[in-house]
């Protein structure tokens, strides 16, 4: 579940992906990509911060944050793949 603020917040954001690859796409403006990405980057900062994520009790809530971590990373992943950019393996 996402009841937090900063977890609505990155899902949502998580779920403009697909639009803005093709608005990416067919308006061939990568820099759309770039903004979404940074903007992704940024509401995953601000998730991480107010919602621990391993510390959590319930396991449902830390699955479903966990769950927000891997699929922030693949999309950063392929987002940044597909500028061309490689990304570090770690941070």
């Amino acid at each position: 579940t996402l009841s937090e603020p900063q977890e609505r917040a990155l899902g949502l954001q998580l779920l403009q992906f697909d639009t803005v690859l093709h608005d990416t796409l067919d308006k061939f403006s990568p820099h759309r990509l770039c903004t979404y990405l940074f903007d992704l980057a940024q509401a995953f900062t601000a998730f991480y911060e107010a919602c621990p994520v391993l510390k959590e009790g319930y396991e449902a809530t830390r699955d479903s944050r966990l769950a927000l971590c891997d699929l922030t990373a693949r999309v950063l992943q392929q987002g940044l793949t597909l500028l061309g950019i490689e990304a570090p393996e770690r941070m």
